[in-house]
């Protein structure tokens, strides 16, 4: 009767993975991070995905596959252009490894012995997103010291989404926390930080601000709970989250942008691409209808803007070719900072047009 009750909770607070994103992961990525495949995870898995089936196209995954080169059919988890361990990495942004005392998670049916995550605890996981999402829609802000899932999602971790954490946050003041986390995980990917590293050293100050009361180190940040080689990818995994967020700034639902206009360019080196329209505003996730946040995650949204100058594939793949190159952080952040351009750098964050209780039309 617990799995029917949680079922029917994500019913009515169904996850809007961002960019939609599967929500089961491909073989090498369950080999690398030692997920199990126990009977009863199974059937939980199944159960909990019979409320979330409009939210989970491999759209991220597809996204990912184009900037490793696929020009095909690139959907799905059996087309396999980009390794698995930046796949992990592009699916941490949405269901990031975590743990949480007995205390926090009381009444929620966790095993909080073990890493929680949707593929290895997925009815858990339910409770606790509708627990976060009903906390957030009463005024709750959660920061440092509340669980991964609620601080992603509705929290001060919101950037990772390219989002901000609340209304009327200032659009500068997202851009500077989506640079930080963009710096970090650049300078991870490039080899800068190894799995020791702990947060509370960097000196980013959006890394700093989310993590410096902490203890936690790379490791525990990208890879909490893998058993199965994946921490030997770090790099890679540091890499995929760092192209979910960029992904995540071109969906309608978390940033709006002007129409690209093709004459402006975005440069690394002698490698340059057409820039994407400048940010208008940044949407915060918790006052916005998440069916209707979903429905421009979609793959057809993704395939509309595909089309456009500067779209997020051909951004990719000039991010990719730097990393072949071993470019550092100063040689990138330029790139970055034009890639996420502001029209207003005052301009406040809102629900856009995905308010709850808003019209259609």
């Amino acid at each position: 009767m617990r799995g029917w009750g949680v079922v029917a909770l994500l019913a009515m607070t169904a996850p809007a993975w961002a960019h939609k994103l599967a929500t089961h992961s491909t073989a090498e990525e369950r080999r690398l991070a030692g997920i199990g495949s126990s009977t009863w995870v199974f059937l939980e898995r199944q159960l909990a995905q019979r409320s979330m089936v409009a939210f989970t196209e491999p759209v991220h995954e597809e996204i990912t596959n184009r900037i490793y080169g696929c020009n095909g059919d690139c959907g799905g988890r059996e087309a396999l252009d980009a390794p698995g361990p930046v796949l992990a990495g592009v699916r941490w942004n949405d269901d990031p490894p975590f743990r949480m005392s007995a205390n926090q998670a009381r009444g929620m049916g966790c095993k909080t012995q073990e890493t929680i995550r949707f593929e290895t605890q997925p009815l858990c996981w339910g409770s606790l997103f509708a627990d976060a999402n009903k906390g957030a829609a009463a005024g709750k802000r959660y920061g440092p010291g509340d669980a991964m899932l609620y601080r992603t999602h509705f929290g001060d971790l919101q950037f990772l989404h390219a989002m901000a954490s609340r209304d009327g946050e200032t659009a500068a003041d997202t851009k500077a926390k989506l640079m930080g986390w963009m710096e970090f995980a650049w300078r991870t990917a490039q080899g800068e930080y190894s799995l020791d590293t702990r947060l509370k050293d960097s000196t980013i100050p959006a890394i700093q601000q989310a993590f410096g009361r902490s203890e936690w180190r790379v490791l525990d940040l990208y890879t909490q709970g893998a058993s199965g080689g994946l921490r030997r990818y770090y790099q890679d995994v540091a890499f995929g989250s760092l192209l979910h967020a960029l992904q995540d700034s071109y969906a309608a639902g978390h940033v709006e942008r002007e129409a690209a206009s093709g004459l402006r360019q975005c440069t690394i080196g002698a490698d340059r691409v057409a820039a994407p329209g400048a940010i208008l505003e940044f949407h915060a996730y918790n006052r916005q209808d998440h069916g209707r946040h979903a429905e421009a995650d979609t793959r057809t949204a993704f395939l509309r803007r595909f089309e456009e100058k500067g779209n997020v594939v051909e951004v990719g793949r000039v991010l990719l070719r730097a990393r072949d190159e071993k470019r550092g952080w100063d040689d990138v952040r330029p790139f970055f900072d034009c890639v996420f351009a502001l029209q207003a750098p005052n301009a406040p964050a809102g629900p856009g047009e995905f308010g709850r209780g808003q019209g259609t039309d």
